[in-house]
C-alpha cells in the first residue's frame, strides 16, 4: 500500500506522521529514507517482509533528490515503487509534486493533497486547529492569530498548542497579550511607507521589524502577501469602484482590517507601479535565498527601493 501526500510542506509531512499513528505504527518501525535515496534501498526495505514482519517505509521525496540533476532519479524511485507487496506500507511525502506526479501517485496508490489554506481557507484551518486542541475563544481570534503569524502554519500550530494549555475563554486581546510579538500585518505600516515615497520611514521600519526578531523571510512572505491582496484591491477597485469595508473583505477573502487596508492603499496604486513592486520583491527574494545579500540588509535595501520608486511617482 503507497500513501502519497503533497501541498503544503508542513501539512503533508504532519498527514504523513498521523498515517501512521492512526495505523498504529511506532516511530521505532518505521524505516525512513530521504537524501541520497536510491531505487535499490527502496526494494531491499520493501522486501523485508519475510524476515521482520511487514514493511513500513516512510521517503522524503523533498530531500531526496537535492542536488541531483533531471528527473531520472526520482522516476527510477517510482519506478521501484511500482512493485511494492500489497503487505508492505510506504507513505511518501512529496510536498512539492507537480499536477502530472501527482497524478502519478494516485495510479501508484492513494493520494492526500493539503494546499497551504490562505486568506479565509487560512482563518477556518486556524479556527479548527483551535477546537482540535480544546481552545476556548470568542470574538475574531482566528483572525487575528492570521494577522501575527500569516501563512506560518507550524508556527500557528505551536502557538495554538500553547494556548491550549490556558484554562480560559480566549479573546483577541487576551490572544495579543499572549503571543506578544510583532504582528505580520505591521508589514503594512512598511507597505505604507513604501507608498507614500518616505524612504526614511520604510528603512526604519523594515529594520524595527527586524530588531524584534522576525526573520527576513517571513517579512518578505508578508510583504509578498500584503501586496498580493492589494493588486487584487487595485483589480476590484477598477472594476467595482470604491467598495465598503465588509463588502471588500467578501470579494478579496480577506478579514476586514486587511481588506480595509487594501482598499485603502490601492488608491494610491495602478498596474505599472504594482509590476515594478514585484519586480523589486523577486529581486529581494532572489538575494536572500541565494546569500547575494545578508538577509536583512536585502530587506532594508528593497524596502528602501521600492519607497524611492514610489517617491519618483508622488505629485509635486
Amino acid at each position: 500500500m503507497i500513501l502519497a501526500f503533497t501541498g503544503d510542506p508542513f501539512l503533508a509531512r504532519r498527514s504523513a506522521r498521523r498515517a501512521l499513528h492512526d495505523r498504529g505504527v511506532a516511530p521505532s518501525e518505521v524505516v525512513e529514507l530521504g537524501e541520497g535515496l536510491l531505487p535499490d534501498q527502496i526494494e531491499a526495505a520493501v522486501h523485508q517482509t519475510g524476515l521482520f514482519g511487514a514493511t513500513v517505509l516512510l521517503l522524503d521525496f523533498d530531500t531526496a533528490f537535492e542536488g541531483q540533476a533531471g528527473v531520472a532519479p526520482r522516476a527510477a524511485a517510482m519506478k521501484a515503487l511500482a512493485s511494492v507487496p500489497e503487505d508492505a506500507l510506504v507513505i511518501v511525502v512529496d510536498a512539492k509534486a507537480t499536477a502530472a506526479r501527482q497524478k502519478a501517485w494516485r495510479t501508484l496508490g492513494t493520494l492526500e493533497h493539503r494546499p497551504t489554506p490562505r486568506y479565509a481557507a487560512l482563518r477556518g484551518w486556524i479556527a479548527k486547529e483551535a477546537e482540535a486542541h480544546g481552545v476556548r475563544t470568542r470574538g475574531a481570534v482566528p483572525d487575528v492569530l492570521a494577522d501575527l503569524f500569516g501563512e506560518d502554519l507550524p508556527a500557528l500550530a505551536a502557538e495554538i498548542e500553547k494556548l491550549a494549555v490556558l484554562d480560559e475563554v480566549l479573546d483577541e486581546t487576551r490572544v495579543r497579550e499572549l503571543v506578544n510579538r510583532p504582528a505580520s500585518r505591521d508589514a503594512f505600516d512598511l507597505i505604507d511607507a513604501v507608498t507614500a515615497g518616505n524612504e526614511a520611514t520604510a528603512v526604519r521600519t523594515a529594520r524595527l521589524l527586524l530588531d524584534a526578531g522576525e526573520a527576513a523571510p517571513r517579512i518578505l512572505g508578508a510583504l509578498g502577501w500584503q501586496f498580493s491582496l492589494v493588486a487584487r484591491a487595485v483589480a476590484l477597485r477598477e472594476r467595482d469602484g470604491d467598495v465598503a469595508k465588509a463588502v471588500a473583505a467578501k470579494a478579496l477573502g480577506a478579514a476586514p482590517y486587511a481588506a480595509g487596508k487594501a482598499m485603502e492603499i490601492a488608491r494610491r496604486l495602478d498596474e505599472r507601479a504594482l509590476r515594478e513592486v514585484f519586480d523589486i520583491l523577486l529581486e529581494v527574494e532572489l538575494a536572500v535565498k541565494t546569500g547575494r545579500r545578508e538577509p536583512g540588509w536585502a530587506i532594508e535595501a528593497g524596502a528602501l527601493e521600492l519607497a524611492g520608486g514610489f517617491a519618483r511617482r508622488q505629485p509635486a
